[in-house]
């Protein structure tokens, strides 16, 4: 308001208003927070406030769709014209057949019964070795030849024989008198049974 306008005579607060003059005013500095408060929470609000506005736009469905399958057949093969053969291997001519082979043993070799064979009383039971004897002819041995011992040695009923080769005959002598030890040594004849006490007719 100009002072020509003024209706009311001066008074002291007039003149003391006249004599103020504008003041500088001084704030405070502000605080970082104020200052870089706004431009963090851009930058960090903004990216979740967007990715919110597209989850609720989509519905939260962000599973893939799953790619549909082809259900086709593949084509067939078109038949060759009348008249012409078909170059197109077959079934069976495309998968060899694999033949189950059982492996085959070897067959043992025939026991020869044509070996001497000598049952020996060793037991001092009388007739012993031969009724033994006989028990090995029936079985189709056909050289059997009985007769006695004397010596202490072996203590119980043991079949000898002379080499290697003849072991099986050995062993299938034991198996027919139910006698378990079965020793090769090179001093006997061929085969020789020894009958001792704990033989059991």
């Amino acid at each position: 308001m100009a002072q020509d306008d003024y209706d009311y005579p001066e008074d002291e607060f007039d003149v003391l208003g006249n004599d103020r003059t504008p003041a500088a005013v001084h704030r405070a500095p502000r605080p970082w927070w104020r200052v870089w408060g706004p431009l963090i929470a851009v930058v960090i609000l903004a990216p979740i406030v967007a990715y919110g506005l597209v989850q609720l736009g989509t519905g939260g469905d962000t599973e893939p769709e799953p790619v549909a399958t082809s259900t086709e057949q593949p084509a067939e093969t078109e038949a060759p014209p009348e008249g012409e053969e078909s170059t197109a291997p077959t079934e069976e001519e495309s998968t060899p057949v694999e033949e189950e082979t059982t492996p085959v043993e070897p067959e043992a070799p025939p026991i020869d019964r044509g070996v001497e064979v000598r049952v020996l009383n060793g037991a001092n039971v009388s007739g012993l070795a031969g009724r033994v004897g006989e028990t090995v002819t029936a079985d189709g041995w056909t050289t059997v030849v009985p007769g006695n011992y004397t010596s202490a040695q072996p203590e119980v009923s043991t079949i000898f024989y002379n080499n290697a080769d003849l072991l099986d005959e050995a062993t299938a002598l034991g198996e027919l008198l139910g006698i378990g030890p079965v020793v090769e040594l090179a001093d006997v004849p061929t085969i020789t049974v020894v009958l001792r006490p704990d033989f059991q007719e």
